[in-house]
């Protein structure tokens, strides 16, 4: 089986072949994502990369060694007058990518073409090749070839160690008993559930370290994350109101704390009875603590605290949650509009998950704007939905809990980022079996059981009409496609109009179906949202000054257009999209081309008949379309560059890669001489 999605087994009767092959899909997906990132970000200086074809390069370069000694893909591969690209790591060694042309980058590895090691012949020996099979040796090999001052030992220490738990995760996560049954749910929140487990089995696409959480044991991973599907019992902490910070919409905070959103009645009576024996109920606030944060952090992090009796740990353990792909929101499998988002100190894409007063206050002011947006624009009140995340609570030092101002010390102390909570709720309309929610990330997905591959438009598509000719089901995809990109694109470019751009990633946007069709998109995570001020100010929305440190520009505010497009071309269409796109493709058989054009129609559509102004139009035309290359978030090499630093918010850089819309758009697809010369520059 040759894929780059996750592929499940049972692990207690795992045959020896289900398991090679698990480990071989899980390399192949690293291996071809380091490759990706490596050529994207530069590591390799242009002078060490050779650009050229299997034909010239044997021609040049004669291998003593037969190649019917290689597998057969690579016979295959050199038989025909394909790309390669050569990079010297040596005075007698190469490594040899085997590539094919793509659409976010100029080029991809070959599929199940691994790197290959090619030994010069000498004086010895003879010329060989040998497969690169393992991400750790690539790895290895790509940084003996770097410009050595870019590097930093801590760095690279850290990089390794988050690739090493990513491989450990994957191998995890194949045993998960994933479900095939999503979107037929018969409760939307047990839809919503199932695919936060599909979104959470691929985590972020493309990322390389993606899956590596530190700080969970092999334990602690099938528990606590979403593809296990682990009922997670939260704990619960007394925080005296002396230290707690609320948000400004906490008016009585003995009617407004977590639990009296989460818990049923009879839980709520447990709770108030143990405040009560406690002689809390006056002076303390109940607040939830995720499990894994109570043992790992809060029991060393706040031993002073629950020596002078300001937290107080409680024996009460409710509500039942389960964990989103996100791992720190939790939703509850019942028919509530309410969620809870938590600290959670474990290091995710090389960032820890804290949940700092500083972001809440910032999330607080971007929801004002979002809403603001509904109102100015009546599509965005229909197709943009919220996800109301205005009620929070923190740990505070008490000589500081009224200080919301950029100058409060303790917003840049670690110790209160770790101990706080923030509610979600839904629009009250969502919560109806009517409506099913799905997380962009799940629609990105694709879930190899038995070897077979499970799509959620499947049910989707079955939910509408049974179709039982492949071609039938392909125009279906196709068509559901085109409706989620419609709803997609169409709101986030009214709210490039506005001078806005969400959080796009799939893990972030939740899309919603009535009756079968994409009809809006649910909006979470609000301290995410950048602004450029200048097209906020054509609307009359006015700036929310964000808090930030002293001396230091918040990075929300986005300075240029250009600045603020970067997040539709890349979380929204280099990642969101192009998942989504490449898993359609795989299961139906869909040529990626086709999907690509789909985009570009609805991208054009839409700047057709949105009221953008003239030179808003123009610029975002061409920043999507017409221009030839993309900015790349670049993820490894600041991994690198951040070192051991721990930072609340993963560490990214920005680079260039191809336009998809540009390359398909070209007359001639061929590989010719000027395409190797424009991907060269790229690479």
């Amino acid at each position: 089986m040759t894929t780059l999605f996750p592929v499940q087994y049972a692990q207690k009767n795992a045959p020896n072949r289900a398991a090679k092959q698990i480990i071989q899909a899980i390399q192949q997906s690293s291996l071809t994502y380091l490759i990706e990132c490596a050529l994207l970000e530069q590591w390799v200086s242009e002078r060490l990369i050779t650009v050229t074809t299997t034909t010239d390069y044997l021609s040049k370069q004669p291998l003593q060694q037969p190649l019917t000694m290689l597998p057969r893909a690579y016979q295959a591969f050199f038989a025909q007058d394909k790309p390669l690209l050569a990079i010297q790591t040596g005075t007698d060694s190469r490594l040899l990518l085997l590539v094919e042309s793509g659409y976010t980058a100029p080029w991809r590895l070959s599929q199940p073409c691994m790197p290959l090691i090619y030994k010069l012949a000498t004086d010895n020996t003879y010329a060989s090749l040998q497969q690169v099979d393992n991400a750790h040796t690539l790895l290895d090999i790509l940084l003996s070839v770097m410009d050595q001052s870019q590097l930093s030992e801590a760095g690279i220490s850290k990089l390794k160690e988050s690739l090493q738990a990513s491989l450990d995760a994957e191998q995890w996560s194949a045993s998960a008993d994933i479900t095939t049954t999503v979107y037929q749910r018969p409760h939307w929140y047990q839809t919503l559930i199932a695919g936060e487990q599909w979104a959470s089995l691929m985590d972020r696409p493309f990322h390389p370290l993606a899956k590596g959480k530190l700080g969970f044991t092999k334990a602690a991973y099938q528990h606590y994350m979403a593809e296990f599907n682990q009922p997670i019992a939260l704990a619960w902490v007394a925080i005296a109101r002396s230290h707690l910070m609320a948000a400004d919409n906490v008016t009585d905070i003995s009617t407004q704390n977590p639990a009296t959103f989460l818990l049923e009645s009879a839980q709520q009576q447990c709770l108030d009875q143990e405040l009560e024996d406690k002689n809390l109920t006056d002076t303390h606030v109940a607040l939830p603590v995720h499990p894994w944060q109570m043992s790992q952090v809060i029991d060393s992090m706040y031993a002073d605290d629950f020596a002078a009796g300001t937290v107080v740990k409680l024996s009460f353990n409710a509500a039942v949650t389960y964990a989103s792909a996100s791992m720190r929101s939790m939703l509850i499998s019942r028919d509530t509009p309410h969620s809870i988002k938590l600290p959670l100190g474990v290091y995710a894409l090389n960032s820890k998950r804290y949940l700092p007063a500083l972001k809440l206050i910032n999330g607080e002011k971007n929801e004002a704007i979002l809403r603001q947006a509904q109102q100015i624009d009546p599509v965005l009140s229909k197709q943009m939905r919220l996800w109301d995340e205005r009620l929070w609570w923190g740990y505070m030092s008490p000589d500081h809990v009224q200080d919301k101002s950029s100058i409060n010390p303790y917003f840049y102390q670690e110790k209160p980022t770790h101990l706080g909570a923030m509610m979600r709720s839904l629009p009250a309309d969502l919560c109806d079996d009517q409506v099913r929610l799905l997380p962009m990330a799940s629609l990105g997905m694709l879930v190899y059981k038995d070897g077979i591959s499970h799509h959620i438009f499947d049910e989707i598509i079955q939910s509408k009409q049974a179709l039982a000719k492949l071609e039938q089901i392909k125009a279906a995809a196709i068509d559901c496609f085109n409706t989620l990109c419609e709803v997609f694109l169409g709101t986030m470019l009214r709210c490039l109009r506005l001078g806005l751009a969400p959080e796009m990633h799939g893990q972030n946007i939740v899309v919603v179906l009535r009756a079968h069709q994409f009809t809006s998109v649910l909006l979470r995570d609000h301290d995410s949202l950048r602004i450029h001020l200048p097209w906020l100010d054509r609307h009359h929305i006015a700036d929310p000054e964000y808090l930030s440190p002293p001396d230091f520009k918040n990075r929300l505010y986005r300075e240029t257009p250009q600045t603020l497009i970067f997040y539709l071309q890349s979380l929204g269409i280099l990642v969101n999209i192009r998942a989504i796109i490449e898993s359609l493709s795989e299961h139906y058989k869909i040529d990626e081309a086709t999907l690509w054009q789909q985009v570009s129609s609805c991208i054009d559509d839409a700047l057709e008949h949105i009221d953008f102004d003239i030179d808003q139009s123009k610029l975002i035309r061409e920043q999507l379309l017409t221009t030839s290359y993309y900015p790349h978030k670049t993820l490894l090499l600041p991994v690198i560059e951040r070192g051991a630093d721990p930072h609340g918010s993963m560490p990214a850089g920005e680079s260039k890669t191809c336009n998809p819309f540009y390359s398909i758009n070209k007359a001639d697809k061929a590989i010719d001489q000027s395409h190797y010369t424009n991907a060269k520059r790229f690479a």
